[in-house]
């Protein structure tokens, strides 16, 4: 008999929701973002987080099987809503930095929340490589695929773009720091909105090379328009913005932490994100063979994963782990 699932997030990618109804799972947002970004701007209220997550857990109802849990943030409230139906097995959707950043918390009773965890379906071998250094159970791997972009008929000039979240996890000083030195930008744009959109929109106030346009919808403009996307935290799983990027021909500088960097050839990847010297080097160095630089990226383009390869993919992923966990 096919099991049931739910589908629990407090703020799922697009991606996420995708596959989440092509194993036809019912929809549960968690309403805990508010806390969740009070955490990202005072660390210390995350230790109260786990006990906002029980107290949230009884309020919800569930008959499923499986609960398909969608990053760190979800998966407190998924384990308590295990204690209480025993029965229940938990999918774990590694697409953030839950694993990357254990070294940083206190080990027993985050480790009491993984262990409750019955698979592990990561979206790159990055990140699986790194959930398989606490946890022995079966993880699979299904690459994102990026949101359907349409390269506009505008002029490419000198631009650099950041687009994402705007969260420290992302390396945003870092990125901001880069731009407003980079003498090959003569402007750089930052797209996206999150918890450090002050101090970017503050940034922007004091550097007229920096313009902040907060969140959009459509950003096919930007990456059309713009030369470089800059994409350089210290880990990030497997971002869509890189891709998306350069379906458009925006060039990407990616660091060695991203996981979607097998995707590109390492002319775009860069070793160490604090080395400004040397990133400035990488976008010399494409500037000065551009047109072999963007044949190498429109190349690079056919092996990124399309969203009926990637669905299917995670539905097979998905089955597989069911087998083993029943």
């Amino acid at each position: 008999m096919k099991p049931s699932v739910l589908f629990l997030s407090h703020n799922p990618h697009m991606v996420h929701l995708t596959w989440a109804e092509a194993v036809e799972a019912r929809i549960r947002i968690l309403k805990l973002n508010w806390i969740v970004n009070l955490t990202k701007k005072i660390p210390l209220i995350g230790y109260f987080y786990p006990f906002v997550s029980l107290i949230y857990s009884f309020f919800i109802k569930v008959d499923e099987d499986i609960l398909l849990v969608d990053g760190g943030s979800s998966l407190y409230s998924a384990v308590f809503i295990k204690l209480i139906h025993p029965r229940i097995k938990i999918i774990f959707l590694d697409g953030d930095l839950f694993f990357y950043k254990l070294k940083e918390r206190s080990s027993w009773p985050v480790s009491f929340f993984y262990k409750k965890l019955d698979g592990i379906i990561s979206v790159s071998l990055q990140s699986k490589e790194k959930a398989l250094q606490y946890v022995n159970i079966p993880v699979k791997v299904t690459e994102p695929f990026p949101k359907s972009v349409n390269r506009q008929d505008v002029a490419r000039k000198n631009f650099g773009l950041y687009v994402g979240r705007l969260d420290p996890d992302k390396n945003i000083k870092r990125i901001l720091a880069f731009a407003k030195q980079c003498p090959y930008f003569e402007k750089f744009f930052i797209v996206g909105s999150g918890t450090m959109e002050n101090f970017v929109k503050h940034e922007a106030r004091q550097n007229k090379k920096i313009i902040f346009l907060g969140y959009q919808d459509k950003v096919d403009y930007f990456y059309s328009n713009c030369k470089f996307l800059v994409h350089i935290p210290d880990a990030d799983p497997h971002p869509c913005a890189p891709m998306e990027a350069a379906l458009c021909g925006c060039f990407p500088i990616i660091s060695e932490g991203v996981g979607s960097k097998y995707l590109f050839d390492k002319m775009f990847i860069v070793k160490d994100p604090n080395d400004f010297i040397k990133i400035n080097g990488t976008i010399k160095n494409i500037l000065n063979r551009e047109s072999k630089s963007r044949k190498i990226l429109k190349d690079s383009t056919r092996a990124f994963p399309t969203k009926e390869t990637s669905i299917k993919k995670f539905q097979e992923a998905f089955n597989e782990i069911v087998i083993k966990i029943q």
